[in-house]
């Protein structure tokens, strides 16, 4: 069977749309202008035997339309707000109102090198925004990550041949 290289790519996408759930609930609703409200992103990874372990995982949260609510960046050591979705880009401040943002995870309050959701993994955060006018808008979020190549082609013990040795005594 030949594989391209690009079909790697196509087919790591085409998992993360398909397979992996993100969901948005308990939002605050019924606020006013200027108050602050929360919402939970629920990202579930798909289970055996299709899950595959996910790397790099950053959260792309968007409000749209704008001018409604703007999100709040987290403040927490264990996650990192930025504007884009380089991962040297600066973190967004708390005190910062913005419609899009990318929630990047850390470990022990520094960015870890590769973070995880392993096959079947449920990840929930919890996450702010502040109401600006009267309206209704939409918060959606989705899942950048990529696949590590043992994760899809694990190291395993192929088919054992044997031939027979015959000694003379």
């Amino acid at each position: 069977m030949a594989i391209t290289l690009s079909d790697i790519t196509a087919a790591t996408a085409a998992y993360i749309d398909d397979q992996v759930d993100v969901t948005i609930r308990d939002v605050t609703t019924n606020l006013n202008p200027n108050e602050e409200g929360s919402f939970t992103v629920k990202v579930t990874n798909a289970a055996e035997p299709t899950g595959v372990r996910l790397h790099d995982i950053v959260l792309h949260v968007t409000v749209d339309p704008p001018g409604i609510a703007s999100l709040i960046p987290p403040g927490s050591a264990l996650l990192t707000p930025r504007a884009t979705n380089d991962g040297g880009a600066p973190r967004l401040s708390t005190s910062d109102r913005v419609e899009s943002m990318f929630v990047f995870l850390n470990g022990s309050g520094s960015i870890e090198p590769n973070p995880t959701l392993d096959v079947g993994e449920v990840l929930e955060l919890e996450l702010g925004y502040e109401a600006d006018a009267r309206g209704t808008t939409t918060i959606s979020c989705h899942v950048h990550a990529t696949v590590e190549p043992d994760d899809v082609f694990p190291r395993g013990p192929g088919r054992s041949g044997s031939g027979d040795i015959r000694v003379r005594a």
